[in-house]
């Protein structure tokens, strides 16, 4: 099963945002801990990894979208402590 989830920040793209809502705010920095008035669909994805991890259908998570820098296919990621 895959679980696809749309643009997370359509109102800062449609003001030609890369990385900001219309906040001034990277999205990409507030998943440890979202606010879930400030940054409800970041909260409501985050809740939704997190149950699905804690029920145990989670294999990957993966976020695909474009860089301002970065041209062609690349890979980016974090490592997670175990």
């Amino acid at each position: 099963m895959f679980k696809i989830v749309p643009c997370l920040n359509p109102d800062g793209v449609a003001r030609g945002y890369w990385r900001v809502d219309t906040n001034n705010k990277n999205l990409n920095r507030v998943y440890s801990d979202p606010d879930p008035k400030l940054y409800p669909t970041i909260f409501a994805v985050r809740h939704a990894i997190v149950y699905e991890n804690l029920l145990g259908n989670l294999f990957a998570y993966i976020d695909l979208h474009g860089h301002a820098t970065k041209r062609g296919c690349f890979v980016f990621g974090n490592s997670i402590a175990t």
